[in-house]
């Protein structure tokens, strides 16, 4: 009955909220936690991914619930966790409807609107909502996408050819890859490949997780490296330098007669093999910063911070093989 009235019947009210001491029934603000309760909403609704959110409020040393709990006197049998906070606490309160001034509670799960104050707007909340659905496994709503980012990409294990998108019959709103070699050319160049959009998305995400693991690179690994470049880069401009001042006082040399071409064309090639050195050192600095930047990249789609839309352009294909199996090729293999 207090429930279908729009009273909190929960023993512990939520993180940003505590019992009025007037009524017991009903939340009112808690002035530290609905600060931070404000900005994981702020943040989520700005576009920023739950793991991003987790060490931003480790990083500002902002109590977890179960810690602001504890320092308001709570007692008892409590799980403290490791006194960070986790992706599993962010997202408990951004997919929390009670902070949006609703109360859905009960077995029953009756609704009752507008009993306290609220610490984000409807529309945020339901955004925020769309946003998780469509990034459970990186892909759109209900697991397809009108656009396809697949586009060239997904190819016949059995023919080797590109397999076509078409939508669900009677236009329902799903997607798959088929491949119409067998219709074109019969089945004795292929057996007609076929696998659901979905299918493909999850195994890109299940695959990218994989990928990521094996192709770890530290940012101390990264800087390191970058290091050994610049000084090696240094090192190589310095005997460029050298060496084609040395090589034009041969040519000089060689245009008043006073050595041979020969040994010109020696020192010269000296010249040239330490440009060509810088010019390799210099490219493969470059290569190793756009393949750490890739990285970084993979590694956001697989915290799930980005959406695998945007990582389309590391991908060289996925192969569709028989019995539901699927290979990425990545182009940073």
């Amino acid at each position: 009955m207090k429930a279908q009235h729009g009273e909190f019947i929960g023993p512990r009210a939520p993180f940003g909220y505590q019992k009025s001491n007037e009524n017991p029934n009903h939340l009112v603000l808690d002035p530290v936690a609905a600060v931070i309760v404000r900005k994981i909403f702020e943040m989520a609704a700005s576009g920023t991914g739950v793991t991003s959110i987790v060490r931003y409020l480790n990083e500002q040393s902002l109590p977890t619930p179960i810690q602001h709990a504890r320092a308001q006197g709570l007692n008892g049998n409590f799980d403290d966790g490791n006194g960070s906070w986790n992706s599993r606490s962010v997202k408990y309160i951004l997919t929390n409807r009670t902070y949006t001034g609703v109360l859905v509670q009960g077995k029953e799960k009756r609704v009752a609107e507008s009993t306290h104050e609220a610490l984000v707007e409807s529309t945020a909340f339901d955004a925020i909502q769309k946003a998780f659905q469509a990034r459970a496994y990186n892909v759109a709503p209900q697991g397809q996408s009108a656009d396809n980012i697949l586009k060239s990409k997904v190819i016949c294990g059995c023919c080797g050819g590109k397999m076509q998108r078409k939508r669900g019959t009677n236009h329902a709103d799903w997607y798959f890859f088929t491949c119409i070699t067998k219709n074109r050319l019969g089945a004795d160049k292929c057996t007609g490949m076929y696998t659901r959009e979905e299918d493909v998305l999850r195994a890109i995400y299940r695959q990218l997780k994989a990928y990521v693991n094996e192709h770890y690179i530290t940012n101390s690994e990264y800087k390191q490296k970058i290091q050994e470049y610049t000084e090696q880069i240094a090192e190589l401009a310095q005997r460029k330098t050298a060496v084609w001042i040395n090589a034009m006082e041969h040519y000089e040399k060689y245009v008043q007669g006073e050595i041979s071409k020969e040994e010109f064309r020696t020192v010269q090639d000296i010249a040239n093999q330490a440009k060509e050195a810088l010019i390799q050192a210099t490219e493969g600095k470059a290569a190793y910063e756009k393949q750490y930047l890739m990285f970084r990249k993979l590694l956001s789609a697989s915290n799930k911070d980005i959406p695998l839309s945007e990582i389309m352009d590391c991908i060289e294909k996925v192969v569709v093989d028989g019995g539901g199996m699927f290979v990425v090729k990545w182009y940073m293999n």
